[in-house]
């Protein structure tokens, strides 16, 4: 109960700060994926520091919130900045290391790959949005309503999750990697996800079609779970609960943002190719 209290208490302010950031955009929307990006990023490579894994972390979040920008003001150049990055985390490969030179920058590579660019995707659903789904023309800031719409359908799915697993949990859905989570927990998840994307779709996006609605919010529900158990592996390997302590009753940003980092190139992909549907 103290852990939800917790929890609760950072939900309050933190939810309606990060709705209007999404509504509003722009630079906003750009300064809050900075800070996930550096924050989630430098938590992932500081967990594995027990392990004599040394990843480049100050380099790895300057390389990371360079290419964020990039990604906003130039995003026709996104995909060749994407192996211009990694060829550069190569080059620090010939810095002097600690521990194992080859470990660690397989480390910084995954990390950016895992986190940045996947965070990329999330910045280009959030501008091009409107471009991308033609059938809410004329909604004002359609994007940021899509990117809430997101959000809350995955805390709503992980909620559902979490309570209809103590409900009535009684299968492990995956005990090697995360011990508490059933599959019955999981199929609430997956109900809410798809009910809860559906309902505020409509209700914010009317123009946005059943179809869309439904694949996007069984995309939440499936692969909004799962991003959370990658996070979990790498967690076990790890050898820690949480990322770190800076949200209270959450655990670190990464811990808080594994889904939504899972699930934007999912649905960045639906509008980009899909969009018309």
């Amino acid at each position: 109960m103290k852990e939800l209290a917790k929890r609760v208490s950072v939900a309050l302010w933190g939810i309606p700060l990060l709705l209007y950031i999404c509504y509003a955009g722009g630079y906003f929307f750009l300064a809050f994926v900075l800070i996930v990006n550096g924050m989630a990023l430098w938590e992932f490579y500081a967990m594995f520091e027990g392990k004599s894994i040394h990843a480049h972390r100050p380099a790895g979040v300057a390389l990371s919130s360079f290419y964020l920008l990039g990604v906003f003001f130039f995003p026709a150049y996104w995909q060749p900045s994407t192996l211009l990055i990694v060829a550069v985390f190569l080059l620090l490969h010939l810095t002097r290391p600690r521990g194992l030179a080859s470990t660690n920058t397989a480390y910084s590579i995954a990390g950016f790959m895992y986190i940045s660019v996947l965070l990329a995707t999330l910045l280009m659903l959030r501008l091009y949005f409107e471009k991308w789904v033609p059938s809410i023309a004329g909604v004002s800031h359609a994007g940021g309503y899509y990117i809430i719409v997101m959000f809350a359908s995955i805390w709503i799915c992980d909620t559902a999750a979490y309570f209809g697993g103590k409900a009535l949990g009684r299968h492990k859905l995956a005990p090697n990697v995360s011990p508490n989570k059933t599959i019955e927990g999981g199929l609430f998840g997956l109900i809410f996800g798809i009910l809860s994307f559906w309902a505020f779709g409509k209700l914010f996006l009317p123009g946005l079609s059943a179809t869309h609605t439904l694949i996007a919010g069984a995309v939440v529900g499936v692969l909004g779970q799962l991003g959370d158990l990658i996070e979990s592996r790498f967690k076990r390997d790890a050898g820690v609960k949480d990322t770190s302590a800076l949200l209270p009753g959450h655990g670190g940003f990464l811990d808080r943002f594994d889904s939504i980092i899972f699930v934007s190139p999912f649905l960045w992909a639906l509008c980009h190719f899909g969009g018309a549907w």
